[in-house]
Protein backbone atom coordinates (compact mmCIF):
# COMPACT_ATOMS: atom_id res chain seq x y z
CA UNK A 1 0.00 0.00 0.00
CA UNK A 2 1.49 3.48 -1.04
CA UNK A 3 2.43 5.49 1.74
CA UNK A 4 0.25 8.65 2.39
CA UNK A 5 1.82 12.00 1.84
CA UNK A 6 1.31 15.42 2.96
CA UNK A 7 -0.92 15.69 -0.57
CA UNK A 8 -3.15 13.34 0.11
CA UNK A 9 -4.22 14.43 3.69
CA UNK A 10 -4.64 17.81 1.96
CA UNK A 11 -6.86 16.65 -0.72
CA UNK A 12 -8.53 14.54 2.23
CA UNK A 13 -9.07 17.74 3.80
CA UNK A 14 -9.97 20.04 1.75
CA UNK A 15 -7.20 22.48 2.43
CA UNK A 16 -3.68 23.26 1.07
CA UNK A 17 -0.55 21.26 2.06
CA UNK A 18 0.35 24.61 4.07
CA UNK A 19 -2.47 24.44 5.92
CA UNK A 20 -1.86 20.97 6.94
CA UNK A 21 2.04 21.76 7.98
CA UNK A 22 0.59 24.66 10.42
CA UNK A 23 -2.11 22.47 11.73
CA UNK A 24 -0.16 19.34 12.19
CA UNK A 25 2.67 21.72 14.30
CA UNK A 26 0.13 23.21 16.04
CA UNK A 27 0.62 26.50 15.02
CA UNK A 28 -1.50 29.53 15.06
CA UNK A 29 -3.76 31.21 12.71
CA UNK A 30 -5.32 27.70 11.75
CA UNK A 31 -9.15 27.38 13.34
CA UNK A 32 -10.13 24.78 15.36
CA UNK A 33 -12.76 23.43 12.87
CA UNK A 34 -10.15 23.17 10.42
CA UNK A 35 -7.52 21.62 12.57
CA UNK A 36 -10.01 19.01 13.47
CA UNK A 37 -10.49 18.25 9.66
CA UNK A 38 -6.96 17.96 9.11
CA UNK A 39 -6.07 15.99 12.44
CA UNK A 40 -8.88 13.19 11.11
CA UNK A 41 -7.46 12.73 7.61
CA UNK A 42 -4.23 12.24 8.99
CA UNK A 43 -5.52 9.44 11.21
CA UNK A 44 -7.08 7.90 8.87
CA UNK A 45 -4.46 7.80 5.95
CA UNK A 46 -1.75 7.02 8.73
CA UNK A 47 0.35 10.09 7.79
CA UNK A 48 2.98 11.31 10.30
CA UNK A 49 5.06 14.10 9.53
CA UNK A 50 9.01 13.83 8.71
CA UNK A 51 10.56 14.92 11.46
CA UNK A 52 13.18 16.34 9.04
CA UNK A 53 10.44 18.11 7.20
CA UNK A 54 9.24 19.67 11.13
CA UNK A 55 12.94 20.30 11.73
CA UNK A 56 13.33 22.52 8.57
CA UNK A 57 9.76 24.43 9.19
CA UNK A 58 10.22 25.30 12.80
CA UNK A 59 14.00 25.08 13.58
CA UNK A 60 13.35 23.37 15.66
CA UNK A 61 14.47 18.80 16.06
CA UNK A 62 13.95 17.99 19.12
CA UNK A 63 16.95 16.54 19.71
CA UNK A 64 20.00 17.13 22.00
CA UNK A 65 23.45 15.78 20.99
CA UNK A 66 26.34 14.68 23.32
CA UNK A 67 29.63 14.75 22.48
CA UNK A 68 32.09 12.58 24.62
CA UNK A 69 35.46 11.59 24.18
CA UNK A 70 35.89 8.88 26.35
CA UNK A 71 35.18 5.05 25.94
CA UNK A 72 31.07 4.55 25.17
CA UNK A 73 30.37 1.78 27.15
CA UNK A 74 32.82 3.34 30.09
CA UNK A 75 31.20 4.02 33.45
CA UNK A 76 30.75 7.68 33.27
CA UNK A 77 29.47 8.23 29.90
CA UNK A 78 26.93 5.74 30.98
CA UNK A 79 25.72 7.88 34.04
CA UNK A 80 25.37 10.98 32.28
CA UNK A 81 24.14 9.43 29.10
CA UNK A 82 21.34 8.07 31.79
CA UNK A 83 20.76 11.19 33.53
CA UNK A 84 20.52 13.41 30.09
CA UNK A 85 17.83 10.90 28.85
CA UNK A 86 15.72 10.79 32.53
CA UNK A 87 15.84 15.01 31.28
CA UNK A 88 15.14 14.34 27.85
CA UNK A 89 12.85 11.69 27.73
CA UNK A 90 9.52 13.34 29.43
CA UNK A 91 9.93 16.74 27.34
CA UNK A 92 9.57 14.49 23.98
CA UNK A 93 13.88 15.19 23.43
CA UNK A 94 15.91 12.23 21.70
CA UNK A 95 19.41 12.21 22.01
CA UNK A 96 22.11 11.98 19.53
CA UNK A 97 25.84 10.56 20.45
CA UNK A 98 28.75 11.29 18.70
CA UNK A 99 31.80 9.93 20.18
CA UNK A 100 35.34 11.78 19.33
CA UNK A 101 37.75 9.09 20.79
CA UNK A 102 40.60 9.69 18.34
CA UNK A 103 41.77 12.37 15.84
CA UNK A 104 39.98 10.62 13.42
CA UNK A 105 36.55 11.11 14.67
CA UNK A 106 36.82 14.66 16.29
CA UNK A 107 38.13 16.01 12.94
CA UNK A 108 34.97 14.40 11.20
CA UNK A 109 32.96 15.85 13.74
CA UNK A 110 34.90 19.20 13.77
CA UNK A 111 35.08 19.44 9.92
CA UNK A 112 31.10 18.12 8.94
CA UNK A 113 29.38 20.44 12.01
CA UNK A 114 27.18 17.42 12.16
CA UNK A 115 25.15 18.76 15.28
CA UNK A 116 24.27 21.34 13.86
CA UNK A 117 21.95 19.65 11.06
CA UNK A 118 20.73 17.35 13.61
CA UNK A 119 20.03 18.95 17.11
CA UNK A 120 19.29 22.11 19.02
CA UNK A 121 21.75 22.01 21.60
CA UNK A 122 25.44 20.16 22.58
CA UNK A 123 26.97 19.04 25.24
CA UNK A 124 30.65 18.11 25.70
CA UNK A 125 31.93 15.65 27.93
CA UNK A 126 35.73 14.85 27.94
CA UNK A 127 38.14 16.89 26.35
CA UNK A 128 39.29 20.11 25.53
CA UNK A 129 38.77 21.55 22.03
CA UNK A 130 41.86 23.17 20.37
CA UNK A 131 41.94 26.36 19.08
CA UNK A 132 40.60 25.19 15.61
CA UNK A 133 37.79 23.25 16.76
CA UNK A 134 36.58 26.46 19.24
CA UNK A 135 36.55 28.10 15.96
CA UNK A 136 34.09 25.27 14.75
CA UNK A 137 32.34 24.90 17.86
CA UNK A 138 31.29 28.99 17.64
CA UNK A 139 30.44 28.37 13.94
CA UNK A 140 27.65 26.15 15.43
CA UNK A 141 24.96 28.76 16.66
CA UNK A 142 23.66 26.60 18.97
CA UNK A 143 23.89 26.47 22.70
CA UNK A 144 26.99 24.36 24.20
CA UNK A 145 27.14 23.12 27.63
CA UNK A 146 30.25 21.60 28.69
CA UNK A 147 30.50 18.89 31.29
CA UNK A 148 33.46 19.03 34.05
CA UNK A 149 35.00 21.92 32.71
CA UNK A 150 33.68 25.00 34.73
CA UNK A 151 36.65 27.24 32.96
CA UNK A 152 35.38 26.58 29.12
CA UNK A 153 35.41 29.56 27.29
CA UNK A 154 34.06 28.40 24.39
CA UNK A 155 30.61 27.02 26.11
CA UNK A 156 27.78 29.09 27.06
CA UNK A 157 27.37 27.35 29.81
CA UNK A 158 28.65 24.33 32.20
CA UNK A 159 28.10 21.56 35.04
CA UNK A 160 30.93 20.80 36.89
CA UNK A 161 31.69 18.98 40.51
CA UNK A 162 34.65 21.21 42.46
CA UNK A 163 37.79 18.58 42.12
CA UNK A 164 39.65 20.21 44.67
CA UNK A 165 37.22 20.56 47.27
CA UNK A 166 36.58 17.08 46.65
CA UNK A 167 40.14 16.06 46.81
CA UNK A 168 40.40 18.07 50.03
CA UNK A 169 37.79 16.53 51.33
CA UNK A 170 39.40 12.78 51.40
CA UNK A 171 42.21 14.51 52.98
CA UNK A 172 40.52 15.57 55.81
CA UNK A 173 38.27 12.21 56.17
CA UNK A 174 41.95 10.41 56.54
CA UNK A 175 43.42 12.74 58.68
CA UNK A 176 40.14 12.76 61.60
CA UNK A 177 40.91 8.84 61.04
CA UNK A 178 44.72 9.42 62.45
CA UNK A 179 46.53 9.54 59.14
CA UNK A 180 49.63 11.69 59.07
CA UNK A 181 52.02 9.99 56.42
CA UNK A 182 50.18 10.48 52.77
CA UNK A 183 50.91 9.64 48.99
CA UNK A 184 49.64 10.73 46.33
CA UNK A 185 48.75 9.05 42.72
CA UNK A 186 48.15 10.83 39.46
CA UNK A 187 48.05 10.16 35.86
CA UNK A 188 51.30 10.97 34.19
CA UNK A 189 49.16 12.51 30.87
CA UNK A 190 46.79 15.35 32.06
CA UNK A 191 46.39 16.55 28.49
CA UNK A 192 42.50 16.42 27.71
CA UNK A 193 40.94 16.08 31.73
CA UNK A 194 40.91 19.20 33.78
CA UNK A 195 40.07 17.20 37.17
CA UNK A 196 43.52 14.90 37.37
CA UNK A 197 45.40 18.38 37.86
CA UNK A 198 42.73 20.15 40.28
CA UNK A 199 42.78 16.81 42.20
CA UNK A 200 46.22 17.00 42.70
CA UNK A 201 45.92 20.42 43.83
CA UNK A 202 42.78 19.53 46.48
CA UNK A 203 45.48 17.18 47.85
CA UNK A 204 48.59 19.35 48.00
CA UNK A 205 46.42 22.10 49.68
CA UNK A 206 44.84 19.93 52.45
CA UNK A 207 48.27 17.96 53.03
CA UNK A 208 49.83 21.23 53.52
CA UNK A 209 46.89 23.47 55.74
CA UNK A 210 46.64 20.68 58.13
CA UNK A 211 50.34 19.97 58.48
CA UNK A 212 50.87 16.32 57.17
CA UNK A 213 53.82 14.52 55.78
CA UNK A 214 53.53 14.24 52.08
CA UNK A 215 55.67 10.93 51.60
CA UNK A 216 55.38 11.77 47.66
CA UNK A 217 53.43 12.40 44.69
CA UNK A 218 53.44 9.58 41.39
CA UNK A 219 52.46 9.77 38.24
CA UNK A 220 51.16 6.60 36.97
CA UNK A 221 51.37 5.81 33.17
CA UNK A 222 48.30 4.37 32.06
CA UNK A 223 49.86 2.00 29.08
CA UNK A 224 51.95 0.46 30.95
CA UNK A 225 50.59 -2.48 33.42
CA UNK A 226 53.47 -2.65 35.23
CA UNK A 227 53.57 0.71 36.17
CA UNK A 228 51.62 0.45 39.29
CA UNK A 229 52.96 -2.50 40.28
CA UNK A 230 56.78 -0.65 40.60
CA UNK A 231 54.79 2.90 42.46
CA UNK A 232 53.58 0.59 45.02
CA UNK A 233 56.41 -1.24 45.46
CA UNK A 234 58.46 2.00 45.80
CA UNK A 235 55.87 3.37 48.48
CA UNK A 236 56.57 0.16 50.81
CA UNK A 237 59.96 0.04 50.78
CA UNK A 238 60.45 3.51 52.23
CA UNK A 239 61.76 3.63 55.80
CA UNK A 240 58.66 5.30 56.94
CA UNK A 241 56.17 4.62 54.28
CA UNK A 242 52.58 6.33 54.13
CA UNK A 243 49.76 5.18 55.88
CA UNK A 244 47.02 6.49 53.49
CA UNK A 245 47.37 6.50 49.52
CA UNK A 246 44.82 9.42 47.97
CA UNK A 247 44.64 8.27 43.96
CA UNK A 248 42.88 10.38 41.35
CA UNK A 249 40.66 7.30 39.85
CA UNK A 250 38.44 4.43 41.77
CA UNK A 251 39.81 2.33 38.56
CA UNK A 252 43.16 3.06 39.24
CA UNK A 253 42.85 3.08 43.03
CA UNK A 254 41.12 -0.62 43.09
CA UNK A 255 44.61 -1.74 41.21
CA UNK A 256 46.44 0.02 44.24
CA UNK A 257 44.71 -1.84 46.80
CA UNK A 258 45.37 -5.40 44.76
CA UNK A 259 48.72 -4.52 44.35
CA UNK A 260 49.51 -3.96 48.23
CA UNK A 261 47.62 -7.02 49.04
CA UNK A 262 49.79 -9.20 46.35
CA UNK A 263 52.38 -7.89 48.41
CA UNK A 264 51.50 -8.82 51.78
CA UNK A 265 50.59 -5.69 52.74
CA UNK A 266 47.10 -5.21 54.80
CA UNK A 267 44.88 -2.76 53.21
CA UNK A 268 43.12 -0.71 55.68
CA UNK A 269 45.14 -2.22 58.23
CA UNK A 270 48.76 -1.20 56.79
CA UNK A 271 47.63 1.36 54.42
CA UNK A 272 44.29 2.84 53.61
CA UNK A 273 43.43 3.85 50.26
CA UNK A 274 40.54 6.10 48.89
CA UNK A 275 39.86 6.77 45.24
CA UNK A 276 37.83 9.61 43.34
CA UNK A 277 35.04 9.14 40.99
CA UNK A 278 31.99 6.78 43.31
CA UNK A 279 31.87 4.24 40.11
CA UNK A 280 29.51 1.31 41.14
CA UNK A 281 32.11 -1.15 40.29
CA UNK A 282 34.22 0.53 42.86
CA UNK A 283 31.41 1.11 45.23
CA UNK A 284 30.15 -2.73 44.99
CA UNK A 285 33.71 -3.63 46.17
CA UNK A 286 34.41 -1.79 48.79
CA UNK A 287 36.43 0.72 47.44
CA UNK A 288 36.26 4.33 49.93
CA UNK A 289 36.15 6.56 47.62
CA UNK A 290 34.96 10.17 46.69
CA UNK A 291 31.51 10.16 44.79
CA UNK A 292 30.59 12.12 42.01
CA UNK A 293 26.80 12.97 41.14
CA UNK A 294 27.88 11.76 37.20
CA UNK A 295 24.24 10.68 36.38
CA UNK A 296 22.88 13.98 38.35
CA UNK A 297 25.68 15.83 36.17
CA UNK A 298 24.46 14.70 33.34
CA UNK A 299 20.59 15.27 34.35
CA UNK A 300 21.32 19.15 35.18
CA UNK A 301 23.52 19.40 31.69
CA UNK A 302 20.52 18.76 29.73
CA UNK A 303 17.98 20.98 31.34
CA UNK A 304 20.13 23.88 30.98
CA UNK A 305 21.00 23.23 26.91
CA UNK A 306 17.01 23.17 26.70
CA UNK A 307 16.69 26.05 28.31
CA UNK A 308 19.26 27.68 26.48
CA UNK A 309 17.79 26.73 23.46
CA UNK A 310 14.80 27.90 24.32
CA UNK A 311 15.56 31.34 25.64
CA UNK A 312 14.74 30.89 28.87
CA UNK A 313 16.44 31.95 32.25
CA UNK A 314 18.96 29.88 33.36
CA UNK A 315 19.87 30.95 37.04
CA UNK A 316 23.23 29.28 37.03
CA UNK A 317 25.33 29.50 33.84
CA UNK A 318 27.99 27.20 35.67
CA UNK A 319 26.50 24.84 37.92
CA UNK A 320 28.91 22.88 40.51
CA UNK A 321 27.52 19.88 41.97
CA UNK A 322 29.05 18.82 45.28
CA UNK A 323 31.02 15.36 45.96
CA UNK A 324 30.84 13.30 49.31
CA UNK A 325 33.27 11.03 50.86
CA UNK A 326 31.51 7.42 50.54
CA UNK A 327 33.95 5.61 53.51
CA UNK A 328 34.06 1.46 52.77
CA UNK A 329 36.55 -1.21 53.38
CA UNK A 330 39.29 -0.04 52.45
CA UNK A 331 40.04 2.79 54.76
CA UNK A 332 40.46 2.69 58.66
CA UNK A 333 41.64 4.48 61.39
CA UNK A 334 45.28 4.45 61.23
CA UNK A 335 46.86 2.21 64.15
CA UNK A 336 50.21 2.44 65.70
CA UNK A 337 53.38 1.04 64.51
CA UNK A 338 53.62 -2.81 65.19
CA UNK A 339 56.53 -3.52 67.48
Amino acid sequence: MKKATIADVAEAAGVSTYTVSRALRGLKHVNEETRKKVLEAAKKLNYSASPTAAALATGRTNRIALLVRENLSGWFTGEITEGIYDTLFPQEYDLILYRAGNENERSEFFRRRRANQNADALIISGFGPNEEERDALAKLDMPIVSINASHAEYAHASVSIHDIAGEESAVRYLAALGHTRFAYIGRANRTYTWGDDERLLGYQNAVSELHLNNRGTFELNEESAENMRSIIAEIIAMPDPPTALCIWSDTYALKAVHELRRMGIRCPEDISVIGFDGQPAALDAGLSTVQQPAREIGAQAAQIALDLFNKKDVTENHLILPTRVIPLDTTSTCLPPTR
